[in-house]
């Protein structure tokens, strides 16, 4: 019996003597899929420990459990033999996407037996027992299959095979909501009917002390302000302890003018929890060196701190996360674990993973629902987070059609990435990639975006209008930046003088700026900032900016790297309305430029035919 052609990926797992190789090697040959034994990518030091009859640790197994995963997204159809003993294993190689489990059950004095048998393999029967302690067996986990390891292996196999090959046993986690479409209309009545179905999630778990944690105001279109006051007041009028913390990341808190742009004067400011990203949060565990090398294909070594908002562990019975699945220039696609991990991150966790993001250029990451990046932050909150958090996510995903922005899809799930939470963040994902990001068919000479006052008021913020567009600018094209309300670089004191003193000089001079200024070196993401920030040359980046109320000055503006215009005249020159639509439009001169209302909405790009640029550090090692 061979397979069909769609993709299949298999883990047949077990301990040791439960006959994973043999089983595995048989099922791949029923369904027509490639063997991988997982022995055979251990390096010599994790086979020489275990040789000599000690366990292998988790700093020796997290980087060969990644070297796996990369091996099963390689392959569309793949049978694994792995042993996968524990569910955090097991959570790590699903993120290969459609991942399926054959749990092989074996009784400890048969493994034992049938160890004792080999000769020349470096498990030894002594090490069964402890392959027993570990093992933290799969029942009830979705796409796992238990099947009895004291059949012959072929009829296994064979069984297993017709068992992955039917639909109906490809038990694949499911959204709990998942509501839209491309051509969704789900503003007004459908919203308010999707928000009661939430509560009721809520109720039916019980929960007396809830947490919203929403995004803030630089998110101001997501639907999630109005989710968070409607959700909050149900809430409330049931008798239950509620707060919201947004998820501020590195941004500053939200004022009363912020407040009221995102939640429409319901929610004020002062009843908001406040995120404090350098000195409010704790240390909830590590990613080590080698996993964080393994992940990133070996361009980026250095371990990750995982260091999360200590209100978040302040005994919650439930936390609703709820936000924007958007295109994003560091994680691939916004939102799901970012919202926590980094939204409610610490300087060490938010340093390091946005530094990572340099590492590999936006270009190869933007757009993307998995990303090393996003592979990293699932992987702290899988470890670290959902252990001690019961997680109810609620994502959106917003089009910006034009001239107005509508609500396209609402999806709904729970707890880590291999279960519903995360089958919500795969659907929201694939529709944000229908709906925000567009591809231009040639490159664009000239492009002009709107940075909305109510949103942005730092080039740290601001910015977004260059990440966004970058990879749809032709070389020697003008970006122009239109910032009534841009008043500052940074979000904090501290990285707005950074900004101020290297400015956005490219890749290369960033790095020697960071290897000369040890307090640059100290603040990772902002080096990431000032290369995401750069054209590295290859176009320009005009600001206007309004002086005269607030706004940074030419000098300001020209001294970090940027050409400036007032606004007004550039205004003037566009015939600017507040109503004008996300399009092509010619000037008052009769020139073509594309015009983008909301650039935080979406992602405008090249053909992928017509360019392979990328603005990667591997260019510049």
């Amino acid at each position: 019996m061979v397979g069909g052609s769609t993709e299949l990926r298999i883990v047949v797992m077990g301990v040791a003597g439960s006959g994973k190789s043999t089983v595995a090697r048989a099922l791949a040959a029923a369904v027509g899929a490639v063997f991988l034994d997982a022995d055979d990518f251990h390096p010599d030091s994790n086979l020489a420990k275990m040789a000599s009859g000690v366990p292998l640790g988790d700093d020796e197994r997290w980087p060969w459990l990644v070297r796996l995963r990369f091996e099963l997204r390689a392959h569309d159809r793949v049978v694994l033999a792995c042993s996968a003993l524990r569910r955090s294993y097991r959570d790590l190689l699903r993120g290969a996407d459609g991942v399926q489990f054959l749990f092989l059950d074996i009784d400890p004095s048969e493994a034992s037996a049938r160890a004792a048998e080999r000769e020349g393999h470096f498990m030894s029967a002594s090490m069964i027992e402890s392959q027993f302690s570990t093992l933290e067996r799969p029942d009830g986990e979705q796409g796992v299959v238990v099947v009895d390891a004291s059949a012959p292996a072929d009829t296994i196999a064979a069984a297993a095979g017709d068992v992955f090959l039917t639909d109906v046993a490809r038990s694949r986690p499911w959204p709990l909501i998942a509501e839209g479409g491309t051509d969704a209309e789900l503003d007004g009545t459908p919203l308010a009917m999707i928000v009661d179905r939430i509560l009721a999630l809520v109720q039916s778990r019980g929960a007396q002390r809830v947490l919203l944690v929403p995004p803030d105001h630089t998110r101001l279109h997501s639907r999630a302000g109005e989710i968070t006051v409607r959700l909050r007041n149900q809430l409330l009028a049931l008798g239950r302890e509620v707060a919201v913390l947004p998820a501020l990341g590195t941004h500053a808190a939200m004022g009363p003018l912020e407040a009221t742009a995102l939640f429409g004067g319901a929610l004020p400011a002062d009843e908001l929890l406040h995120h404090d990203w350098r000195d409010g949060v704790i240390s909830v565990g590590e990613l080590g060196a080698d996993e964080v090398e393994a992940t990133t294909g070996g361009r980026f070594r250095g371990a990750i701190e995982v260091a999360v908002d200590r209100q978040l562990f302040d005994g919650w019975d439930l936390v609703v996360s709820i936000g924007q699945v958007v295109p994003h220039e560091v994680i691939g696609m916004a939102n799901f674990t970012k919202n926590l991990v980094i939204g409610l991150g610490g300087a060490p966790t938010i340093h390091r993973t946005h530094f990572v993001g340099a590492v590999y250029g936006m270009e190869s990451i933007m757009g993307r629902s998995t990303t090393v990046v996003r592979d990293l932050v699932d992987a702290a909150f899988n470890r670290f987070v959902a252990p001690n958090v019961d997680v109810l996510w609620v994502l959106t995903v917003v089009e910006d059609t034009g001239n107005r922005t509508a609500l396209r899809g609402v999806f709904v799930g729970e707890g880590r990435t291999s279960e519903s939470g995360g089958a919500a963040y795969r659907a929201a994902a694939a529709l944000a990639k229908a709906v925000n990001v567009e591809v231009v068919s040639e490159p664009c000479d000239r492009v002009v975006c709107w940075l909305d006052p109510r949103e942005f008021h730092s080039t740290w913020l601001g910015n977004k209008a260059i990440y966004r567009t970058r990879m749809a600018m032709a070389d020697g094209g003008e970006l122009v930046v239109l910032a009534p309300a841009v008043r500052r670089f940074g979000e904090d004191d501290r990285i707005d003088a950074l900004i101020r003193r290297h400015g956005y000089r490219g890749t290369p001079a960033t790095m020697a700026a960071a290897a000369a200024d040890a307090e640059l070196d100290a603040n990772p993401s902002a080096v990431a900032h000032l290369i995401h920030g750069s054209a590295e040359g290859r176009f320009r980046v005009v600001y206007c900016t309004d002086p005269e109320h607030g706004g940074l000055t030419r000098t300001e503006v020209e001294s970090v790297g940027y050409e400036w215009r007032p606004l007004a005249d550039e205004l003037a020159r566009i015939e600017h309305t507040p109503e004008r639509a996300t399009g092509h439009h010619v000037d008052v001169n009769g020139d073509l430029f594309l015009y983008i209302a909301n650039p935080a909405l979406g992602l405008w790009s090249l053909d992928e035919r017509s360019t392979n640029r990328s603005t990667s550090m591997e260019e510049h090692p």
